[in-house]
Order: structure tokens, then C-alpha cells, then sequence
């Protein structure tokens, strides 16, 4: 039974069932069983019980997460020593924090997984085998070699199969070869390779047209379609860029917190505190310098990214991919399905020695004949057959033809022969029957006597001239400058058949007809252009990104549609292509040089190849997103950085392997994801600005506490509702930011450009969150010296002018947050010129602070949680004053920096 697989295809049909232990009638019951138990069930997947348990825990494993769950066991720690304290209750609140953050990120993974099984129909659920000599349906996972397996017009095939009897069997090998064309099979013995051979249906393919019999050989991961799936899985994708900025950012603040907090507890030892006063203040400093609601906002941010996302039919596997999309530098897309319609149509009828333009009426009477030699009927799901036949048909249709009446006219019809490449018919019309061929024009110009010059009507001298070594040169120069606006081009021929050729009930073969014919015209076929691609590509170029076309298709087919997309403009286009034999010989070194210097355009390219472009383009640091609907893409998608699948048309293992599924597969919805993955990161770049300058104003008092003899103006809850309460609504406000208008008129952010710069660390440590700490703290130490306080008196916790000075510093710094928050919404501009009204979060967010910052100082319930107490109106008024004073400084930051930046333009344009 093992011995078969290598050389399958070089055995006579007779010998298959030898090697494979099988028999015509099916094998029975037990040899099923037997097999089953030896090689397993026919599926591309492995059962694993702990995928969601798994899932769960990475939530919890980076740093942040980490640290807060840490940080509770101190704080339940520090309750055990100093029960008084309420330590517990901090702890509590951390580790809600750090489970909320774990659960948000798993649901999205959770649901997008769902969405996932949804889209897994690829493989047919029951096949028709022949077994203890009957026909029966079964599960497609029960299949097991030695099979025999029965398929008709429409099947999914669900193993591989070698063909044992085959009638006009024609099979779309797209998923795994990435080929377009359809490929016509047959049962007798071949030499080829087994990839390439023709007595072989391949798992995951489909039958075009036709019926046949095979002995499945290889089930589940055995399969071609199985390999491959295998190789996908094989390969690990590395890091988003969003996952590596952030993981640099969490580490970054993860150090300076944990060294400050050890720090100064270490010199809280060494002058002598209880150990529960040190772990409190180390607790503190910890707190402070953790932004701990900046994660379930990014959380909450990219799953709201991800739900615009799919309203524009891109669906998100990982929220880290919806940020990756908008990082991309190079989209390498595939063709059919992606910048085409995966629909082939006819565009062009040319009568070779003609400058006639048709009427629709003759174009009617050349498609009549075209489809004597098409074999096209009606299915459940519309018309069914060779696509070339459909089109016809279709054609037909869309000039006002009776289909049913021109198909009527058919008498017989001579299936395509692959070897021949050419498909042939008989029409019958007014009491003449005509023979017509149609095919490739090699195949089809040894049989012409004659070239039309017009349409097919009138008297044969006047619509025709002989066929001879002239106007055949020119009917091939027609043929060829079709052939170069990438069209694929088939030619039609006929006559008329004298009395003593009349076809009566398939009496005369085929070959007896072939003599004499007149090529009618040449047919131009297309799978058309999606509309909205060039203007899609053309923002992918506008905005800095290289968008890349590689297919299995023909050179010229594919030049032809990446010159019409926009993707290749200019200059000899042909220098911008390279076709897979030329790119096996290229070492990754010459490949980047061949890149460098424009190829835009891969033809003939394998599964490897595709691997073989997205590792180059990688190691010229760029990020790179790559579309495929085959299994034949997966390796390449699963390489990439950001993986692109197919909903409609893809493969089962495709979407697997992919972080990006387009629900339309349509080229435009990937620009659109890049679009908003550019407004997530800079949202995201807003809020984490906006977060970090909060940090400021708590770390600050921790540090005056430590080196002077003063209160702490901030405790740790106070901290936390700052953290976990009032900022998180502001920040996903931020997170909610529409596009601005200049985001697809800028480049990609490099590589190195992260979330946690030193630009960002100053601006929100140094300036802002300098200015918020300062302003508080001076009313802070107002109230407490009005009140009567002098430098080095110690204030007990609940003492009222205490709780009173420590209410107006949390007041000042909610009430500040909102001029950084205003400000926030442009890196150049004020932040007012958009309107506030446009958000409504935003607005939410300011009443929140505003009402909570009220609350603070005069609402008991809230008073008594937060240990403050109330203050004069008037102090409240000068805390609202600090809002005018955070924005209009960093305006005027932002109005310097747009002076300098416009200066130093014009310093360059001079030069």
C-alpha cells in the first residue's frame, strides 16, 4: 500500500489496484477499519483539546500583565502585615486589571476563530466510493487509500486520487498549482512528475466538467494539498510590528518601575521604616510609573479597528495585525480573484482581415457558432462548464441571444482534446449542418483553407480569402497583438458540410471534418480588472507604498494587467518583469538587486518562489503583506508579515495561515485596512501620549516624599482612579479618531519608528507631565500652608487639611488631563479646529473628569473611598485655570515647531 505514492502515475490502471491492494468493487468493512486505524481519519487537522486554554494563558505573559500580577501579591502581602491599610483592595483592583486586559485580547482571538470555522467549507463533508461492491456516500474524513472513489461536475475532490477511468474530465487545479486554466485529465500511464501529472486528481481541486473513477493513494497531511498545508504550519510568524513596539515600550517601563520601586525601598530600609511602610511606598512608585489602563485600552482600541475593520469586509484573526496592515511598506498580490473578477470574459470578436466594427447581430451569429463547440448547461447555482463555454454563453446572453434556442442547434458536440487543444461541434441551422472547431490558433491553423474578411453571412467569395502563407503570417499578427493587451486569445473555424458529410448520430468521427475550414475569428478573453484597482493602487503609491504582482499566469497576461492596475507605469515595462525560470537562477542577493532596480512583475512563479520574494523583501527591511487564495500561497502568507487570504475564493489552509481575511477578495478592502491600521497606530501613538503624562504628576510626590520632609500629596488608590478610571474613557476617545486627511499622503513609518521614542518620553515626562506635577503639587502645599501647616510637620492620614490638600491634587491633575487631551488630537495642530462634537466619547470622557474631579472634593461616599476631603471654591477655580495652562503651553510648543519646520523648508528650497 506504501508502495505506490512515488510512481503512481507510471502504472497502467490494471497495476493501480495491485499496488494499492484494492480492488474494482471497493475494499470492505474491515480493510476500511484496518486503514483507518494505520494512517488516521482524512483531515488536515490535529484535535487539541488545550488550543483555547492555551490561548487564554499568553494573554498573561508579557510584561506588564506580569508585573501587575506581581505587584497584587505585594499588595496582599503588605494587607497581611498592616491589615489598617487596605492593601487588599489594591491588590484586588490590580489583578481585575491585568484578568480584563487577558480576557479582551482572548474574546477577539476567541470570535475571530469562530468567524474562522464559518469559512471551513473547502473540503466536501460526504464523497460517493465504491465499497463491498455498492455505491455509498460517506464522510469525506473516512476515505483511506485504496478507495475507490467516484467524482463528478461540481465535486470538490477530497483525496488524491489516481484516475482509473476518465469521460471529458476537466478539473480546476488553481488552489494548488495557482494556475487559472483548467486542466483536462486522463486514466492511461504518464511520465511526468507526479505534481505535474494528468492521470492524478489532486485533494482540495474541483471537477470543471466531466466524471471519473480513482484509487485514492494519499489521505489528510499525505496529500500534495496536505504537504504544503504541512510546510504553512512548519514555519513560525514572527512579530507584528505593533507587538514588537509595544513589547519594547512594556519593558522599557517595566525596568524604570521596578528599579525606582526597589530603589526606594532599599532606602526606606536603610532608614530604619517598618518593612510594611517601605513595601506601601515601593507599591506606590511602581503604580505611578505603570500606566496600568494604556494595555486594556490598546486592547480595546485595536478590537475597535478591527470591528471598523470588518465593516470595510476585512476580517482580523489577531488584533495585532490590525495595526501590522497599516505598517506595511510592499503588498505583494496575487492576480485571479484578487485584482481581477475571477470571471472570464469575453471582450473582443476580430475577424482577422477585417476594420469592420460588429453589430451586436453578428457578433450574435460568430458566438452561435463558438458555442457548437462548447459544452455549457444549466446548474443550481446558473450555468456550468469549462469557463471558456460559460463565457460564451454568457456572452450570448448579454447581446440579447436565446441561450436555450441557440443550444438547441447543437447536435453533437466533440469534447475538448487536450492533446489536440481544441474542442469541436456540429450546428445545425435552416436544414445545413456546419462543423466548427475552436482552439488554440497553432493547434487550429494547419485545417484553414480560408481567412473570413467579415462576419459569417453572404456568398463565400465575398466573405473570405485563401489561406496561405500571407494572410496566415497576418492573422497571427492579429492574434499576437491581442495576445500582447493580455488577452487569451482562441480561435474559432468552420464549414459547411457537403451532403455526403452529414453527421448522423456520431457515424463519422471528428477528424473526418477537419479539412477545409475558414477561420471565422479570433476571441479574446479576459478576466476583467476590478474597477476601483488603479485608483486603489494609485493611493497604495501616493501613500508610500510598493505594491508587487506575482502569478502563475503568462508574462504578457500578467504585464498587461499590472500595467493596466497602475502597478507598473512607464519606461520599458518589460524590464519590470520576471518570470520563474529566471528567478529559480537568482541568488536572494541578485533578487534584492533585480528589486532595487524596479521588478514589479513575477510570472510563472512556484509556492517557493512566493517564499523566496517575501524573505528578499524582508531582508531589505521592509514590512511586507502578501495575498494568496491557494494552498500553494500558504507558506509564502504564513512568511510574511502580514498574511492576506481570500474569504470567497480561499483556501481552507490559505485562511489558516493568514492573520487577514478578505470577506469580498477584493484588492480595494486592503486598502482601505491599511488606511485604518495607519489611524490605529497613530491613535494609538495619541492615547499612549496622553496616558504617560499622567505619570508625572504620581510620580513626582513619591519622590518629594522621599527626599524632603513633606506629605505625600497622592496615595495609591488615589493613583489607580486616575489610571483606571478617569483616563480610560479619554483614551479610547483617542482610539476612536477618524482618519485624517493626510494619513495616505505620507510615507511608511520605518522600522525603528516605535510607540515609546525619546521625543514622546520628554514631551510627556518632561514638559507636560512636569507642568501637571508642578501646578498640583503648588496647590497642594497652597491649601496645606492656608491651612496652616510649616515645613517638616508630619500630618496624620485622616486629618481633614491633609485629606483637603491631597483632594485638590487629584482635582488639578483630572482637570488638566482635559487640555491634554484636547491637545492630543494633532501632533501640529491646536485640537480644536476638528470640533469636539465630532466625538462623542470625547465629550464623555471631559464630563467624566470634570464630574469626578468635583466629586472628589465635595461628594462624602467618594470623599471617604479616596481620603480627600473638600477645599474653598475659589482653590477649585484655580485648579480649572490649569487646563488653559497645559494646552495653550503645548500649543504654543506646536506653533514653534511648525515656524521652525516651515523655516528650515525654505532654507532647503533655496539651496
Amino acid at each position: 500500500m506504501n508502495q505506490g505514492p512515488h510512481q503512481i502515475q507510471h502504472l497502467t490502471p490494471q497495476r493501480v489496484y495491485a499496488v494499492l491492494h484494492s480492488r474494482p468493487q471497493g475494499l470492505n468493512t474491515a480493510e476500511v477499519e484496518e486503514r483507518l486505524l494505520q494512517v488516521g481519519p482524512n483531515s488536515l487537522e490535529i484535535a487539541d483539546p488545550w488550543k483555547l486554554v492555551r490561548s487564554f494563558s499568553k494573554q498573561f505573559t508579557n510584561f506588564f500583565t506580569i508585573l501587575l500580577m506581581v505587584s497584587a501579591v505585594i499588595c496582599f502581602v503588605a494587607h497581611g502585615l498592616n491589615p489598617g491599610e487596605s492593601m487588599n483592595i489594591l491588590g484586588w483592583a490590580l489583578a481585575v486589571v491585568a484578568l480584563l486586559n487577558a480576557f479582551f485580547s482572548f474574546i477577539q482571538e476567541y470570535r475571530a476563530e469562530r468567524a474562522m470555522e464559518a469559512l471551513r467549507k473547502f473540503l466536501p463533508q460526504l464523497v460517493e466510493v465504491e465499497r463491498d461492491g455498492q455505491r455509498s456516500k460517506i464522510a469525506a474524513e473516512g476515505l483511506v487509500p485504496g478507495d475507490v472513489l467516484h467524482f463528478t461536475e461540481g465535486d470538490k475532490i477530497p483525496a488524491d486520487a489516481r484516475l482509473v477511468e476518465a469521460e471529458g474530465l476537466l478539473v480546476n487545479n488553481a488552489p494548488l498549482t495557482g494556475e487559472a486554466n483548467p486542466c483536462a485529465l486522463h486514466y492511461e500511464l504518464c511520465q511526468k512528475r507526479l505534481a505535474e501529472s494528468d492521470n492524478v486528481a489532486f485533494a482540495g481541486c474541483s471537477v470543471v466538467r466531466g466524471s471519473g473513477r480513482g484509487v485514492v493513494f494519499a489521505t489528510g497531511l499525505r496529500t500534495e494539498f496536505g504537504k504544503v498545508a504541512h510546510l504553512s504550519q512548519s514555519i513560525k510568524r514572527e512579530a507584528s510590528p505593533l507587538e514588537r513596539e509595544t513589547a519594547h515600550m512594556v519593558r522599557v517601563l517595566t525596568i524604570i518601575a521596578v528599579v525606582m520601586g526597589l530603589g526606594f525601598f532599599f532606602y526606606g530600609v536603610s532608614r530604619d521604616r517598618p518593612l510594611w511602610v517601605n513595601l506601601v511606598f515601593m507599591m506606590g512608585i511602581i503604580v505611578a510609573n505603570v500606566p496600568e489602563g494604556l494595555l486594556p485600552t490598546f486592547t480595546l482600541s485595536l478590537a475597535m479597528g478591527s470591528l471598523r475593520m470588518a465593516k470595510k469586509n476585512v476580517l482580523v484573526k489577531s488584533l495585532s495585525a490590525v495595526e501590522a496592515l497599516g505598517a506595511i511598506h510592499v503588498i505583494c498580490s496575487d492576480k485571479t480573484g484578487t485584482l481581477t473578477e475571477n470571471l472570464l470574459t469575453i471582450t473582443e470578436l476580430v475577424v482577422p482581415q477585417s476594420g469592420k466594427a460588429w453589430e451586436d447581430e453578428d457578433k450574435r451569429r460568430l458566438l452561435g457558432l463558438a458555442l457548437a463547440a462548447s459544452e455549457v448547461h444549466e446548474a443550481e447555482l446558473g450555468l456550468s462548464g469549462d469557463p471558456l463555454d460559460v463565457a460564451v454563453a454568457l456572452k450570448i446572453r448579454g447581446l440579447g441571444g436565446d441561450l436555450a434556442v441557440a443550444q438547441a442547434a447543437v447536435i453533437h458536440n466533440f469534447v475538448f482534446d487536450v492533446e489536440k487543444r481544441r474542442s469541436a461541434g456540429i450546428l445545425q441551422k435552416e436544414g445545413q449542418q456546419f462543423f466548427v472547431v475552436k482552439g488554440a490558433f497553432e493547434a487550429i491553423s494547419p485545417m484553414l483553407s480560408n481567412i473570413a474578411v467579415q462576419a459569417v453571412d453572404g456568398s463565400q467569395e465575398d466573405r473570405a480569402r485563401v489561406a496561405d502563407q500571407t494572410t496566415l503570417a497576418e492573422a497571427e499578427e492579429v492574434m499576437r497583438a491581442m495576445a500582447g493587451r493580455g488577452l487569451r486569445v482562441i480561435a474559432l473555424a468552420w464549414k459547411e458540410l457537403r451532403d455526403d458529410e452529414q453527421f448522423e448520430n456520431g457515424a463519422m468521427e471528428q477528424s473526418g471534418f477537419e479539412v477545409g475550414l475558414t477561420l471565422a475569428c479570433f476571441i479574446g478573453i479576459e478576466d476583467p480588472l476590478r474597477p476601483e484597482v488603479p485608483g486603489a493602487v494609485k493611493k497604495c503609491h501616493r501613500a508610500g507604498i510598493e505594491v508587487i504582482l506575482i502569478t502563475g499566469d503568462h508574462p504578457d497576461t500578467a504585464l498587461a494587467i499590472a500595467a493596466k492596475s497602475g502597478i507598473v507605469v512607464g519606461g520599458k515595462s518589460e524590464e519590470q518583469v520576471i518570470t520563474g525560470d529566471v528567478l529559480a537562477d537568482l541568488t536572494e542577493a541578485g533578487l534584492v538587486g533585480r528589486l532595487e532596480q524596479g521588478v514589479r512583475v513575477f510570472a510563472r512563479t512556484s509556492p517557493e518562489q512566493k517564499m523566496k520574494i517575501v524573505m528578499a523583501l524582508k531582508s531589505m527591511d521592509k514590512i511586507v503583506a502578501m495575498t494568496g487564495d491557494g494552498v500553494n500561497d500558504a507558506p509564502a502568507l504564513k512568511a510574511a508579515d502580514v498574511g492576506i487570504a481570500m474569504g470567497k475564493q480561499g483556501t481552507d489552509v490559505a485562511r489558516e495561515s493568514a492573520q487577514i481575511i478578505l470577506l469580498d477578495d477584493n484588492f480595494a478592502s486592503i486598502v482601505a485596512g491599511i488606511e485604518e491600521g495607519r489611524t490605529v497606530f497613530d491613535n494609538i501613538k495619541k492615547f499612549t501620549n496622553y496616558v504617560l503624562v499622567s505619570n508625572g504628576p504620581e510620580i513626582l510626590p513619591y519622590l518629594l516624599y522621599i527626599l524632603f520632609p513633606v506629605p505625600l500629596a497622592l496615595n495609591v488608590i488615589q493613583i489607580l482612579s486616575i489610571d483606571l478610571g478617569t483616563d480610560i474613557i479619554p483614551s479610547m476617545a483617542l482610539g476612536q479618531e477618524p482618519p485624517d486627511k493626510e494619513t495616505m499622503n505620507r510615507p511608511p513609518r520605518a522600522q525603528g519608528q516605535g510607540l515609546l521614542t525619546p521625543a514622546l518620553i520628554c514631551h510627556s515626562y518632561l514638559f507636560l507631565g512636569l507642568l501637571e506635577g508642578l501646578w498640583s503639587l503648588g496647590l497642594f502645599f497652597y491649601v496645606l500652608i492656608a491651612g496652616g501647616w510649616q515645613y517638616g510637620d508630619e500630618l496624620a492620614s485622616h486629618d481633614p487639611l491633609y485629606r483637603s490638600a491631597m483632594g485638590i491634587a487629584l482635582a488639578t491633575i483630572l482637570l488638566m488631563q482635559i487640555g491634554n487631551l484636547l491637545g492630543r488630537r494633532f501632533s501640529r495642530r491646536s485640537g480644536l479646529d476638528r470640533g469636539i462634537f465630532t466625538n462623542h466619547l470625547l465629550l464623555f470622557g471631559i464630563a467624566i473628569q470634570v464630574v469626578f474631579s468635583w466629586a472628589t472634593l465635595y461628594f462624602p461616599p467618594l470623599q471617604k473611598v479616596l481620603n480627600t476631603g473638600p477645599v474653598p471654591l475659589a482653590v477649585y477655580f484655580l485648579a480649572w485655570f490649569g487646563i488653559i495652562l497645559i494646552f495653550g503651553a503645548d500649543y504654543l510648543r506646536k506653533h514653534f515647531l511648525v515656524a521652525r519646520e516651515q523655516t528650515m523648508r525654505g532654507h532647503a528650497g533655496t539651496e
